[in-house]
C-alpha cells in the first residue's frame, strides 16, 4: 500500500521497509494530561497588507485559534471533546517524526472551510518557531505557495536548495534552505491535508527522510485523523 501511494503523489523512491509506525502508535495511547492552550491556539506572525508573511518574524497581537475550525463552540467542554484527542494524538505524531528525522520544521495541516467560508489548509499540529495557520486551497495561492500547490495538485514538491528552487514558493522564515512538502489522501485518494517540512540546511532530505514523512502521510490517510 505504502509503494503506490509513493507513485501516486510523484515520489521516485522506494520504500525500505523498516519506516515508522508513528500513526498506529499514537492512535494507541490514551493520553492523561492534555493541555488545552497548546493545543488550541498558538502564535502567529503578522500579514502584511499584500497577504506575505513578516519575515522580521513579528507575533501578530492574537493567537490563532483552532477552535472555530474544528467547530468547537466556547460552551463545549474541550477536555472531553473528541476533537482534542484528535490534535493531541496528531501532535505526538509530529513529535515522534521530528525526532526521528532531526527537520527543523514540520506541521500538519488539515483541509478545512475556515469561518470565512473559504476553503483553506489549517495547520494543526508542528514543531519549530511558529509560521501561518492558514493558506487559502485556490489557484490564485498556489502561484506563489508550496502548500497550496500541492494540496490542489497533490504531488509531492521537493527541493534541496532554495537557491535553485524556480517553483511556487511562500516565503514566512529566511532560514529554510530546503522544504518537502506532500499531500495526505484517503483512500480514495480525496486530499485530507498535506505535510510540509523544512530544513535550516541545504540537501537535507535524503531518501530515508523522504520516507519516514512520506509514511506518516499515508498512514494518517488511513484514519480519521483528520476528518471531522
Amino acid at each position: 500500500m505504502f509503494a503506490p501511494f509513493l507513485q501516486t503523489i510523484g515520489l521516485q523512491i522506494t520504500p525500505s521497509g523498516t519506516e515508522n509506525n508513528f500513526v498506529a502508535e499514537a492512535l494507541s495511547i490514551t493520553p492523561k494530561e492534555i493541555n488545552l492552550s497548546d493545543l488550541y491556539t498558538y502564535p502567529v506572525p503578522q500579514v502584511s497588507q499584500s497577504g506575505g508573511c513578516d519575515l522580521k518574524k513579528s507575533v501578530a497581537p492574537e493567537p490563532y485559534d483552532l477552535s472555530p475550525i474544528c467547530k468547537i463552540n466556547d460552551e463545549e467542554n474541550k477536555a472531553d471533546h473528541p476533537n482534542t484527542i484528535r490534535l493531541w494524538r496528531l501532535n505526538q505524531i509530529i513529535q515522534s517524526i521530528e525526532k526521528r528525522t532531526q527537520v527543523d520544521w514540520i506541521g500538519i495541516y488539515r483541509k478545512a472551510i475556515n469561518t470565512q467560508d473559504n476553503l483553506v489548509l489549517v495547520k494543526e499540529a508542528y514543531h519549530g518557531e511558529f509560521s501561518r495557520a492558514e493558506f487559502p486551497l485556490n489557484e490564485d495561492f498556489a502561484k506563489n505557495s508550496n502548500n497550496s500547490t500541492v494540496g490542489l495538485t497533490q504531488k509531492a514538491v521537493v527541493f534541496q536548495d532554495l537557491g535553485q528552487y524556480q517553483g511556487p514558493y511562500y516565503k514566512c522564515d529566511s532560514k529554510v534552505r530546503a522544504e518537502f512538502c506532500l499531500p495526505i489522501l484517503d483512500e480514495e485518494k480525496n486530499l485530507l491535508g498535506i505535510i510540509d517540512a523544512e530544513a535550516w540546511k541545504t540537501d537535507f532530505f535524503t531518501d530515508e527522510n523522504l520516507l519516514e514523512i512520506s509514511k506518516i502521510a499515508h498512514d494518517l490517510g488511513q484514519t480519521d485523523l483528520l476528518k471531522i
